[in-house]
């Protein structure tokens, strides 16, 4: 909001929060769901390609368009191994339109982000450098603790 503010210091804050709109796909976690209802802002569920992956194209149309409806785009969660398929969504598409945009792209790797730690499935990564967030829980692969997750 502080970035919202001094980029448009003439717009109350209120209406600041009801234009903006974050995106993730429709394989996305149901947490991105409810994180954006708890923080009261609009998002925008993407279609998947035939191997359930947003792409950049897809991402950059729903921003052009969003843009035009008077909206402010600002955050984008990308998922690195879906739950329901552990499909990948592209980083390396979704990556340069965030980082064009000026958008926080946040990379959920909840569930397969520990595969990541092998180097044969590193390029499933390709594009991370772009994202300003990530997250794993190594619960899932790695034999520890629930209540272990890194950020």
């Amino acid at each position: 909001m502080k970035q919202l503010r001094q980029r448009f210091p003439f717009v109350e804050e209120g209406l600041l929060m009801s234009k903006l709109i974050a995106y993730c796909s429709k394989e996305a976690h149901s947490s991105v769901e409810k994180a954006a209802m708890i923080a009261m802002v609009k998002l925008r569920i993407l279609e998947t390609d035939s191997k359930f992956r947003l792409r950049g194209d897809t991402l950059q149309a729903a921003i052009t368009e969003d843009r035009h409806l008077g909206l402010i785009p600002f955050y984008v969660s990308a998922t690195l191994g879906t739950t329901s398929v552990c499909s990948f969504d592209v980083l390396s598409e979704i990556g340069p339109v965030c980082t064009e945009n000026d958008l926080w792209l946040h990379v959920d790797a909840a569930y397969a982000g520990s595969a990541l730690i092998c180097p044969e499935f590193r390029y499933l990564a390709s594009g991370i450098e772009h994202a300003m967030s990530f997250n794993t829980n190594p619960n899932k692969w790695m034999l520890v603790n629930f209540d272990c997750s890194t950020m």
